[in-house]
């Protein structure tokens, strides 16, 4: 962490790495739908797979703005 405020720069990266997560369920949830014909399977994530993905390039921005970089692990 190189920021002026690394508090903020750990709170960013732990909620982009929650985003990041969730992201992941919502597309192995509707990948499992298709097989059976479940929830999901009609478009029931997309608003929210929406609002994520706008949640993450806030993230990233607010990082770039205060000097901050994301904290990548291996999977």
């Amino acid at each position: 962490m190189s920021t002026i405020n690394p508090d903020l720069e750990r709170r960013l990266n732990l909620w982009l790495d929650f985003v990041h997560h969730r992201l992941g369920w919502i597309a192995e949830t509707e990948a499992r739908a298709v097989w059976f014909g479940s929830y999901g399977s009609n478009g029931e994530f997309d608003a929210e797979r929406t609002t994520r993905i706008l949640q993450s390039e806030l993230i990233l921005d607010r990082l770039i703005a205060i000097g901050g970089g994301m904290v990548f692990r291996r999977a």
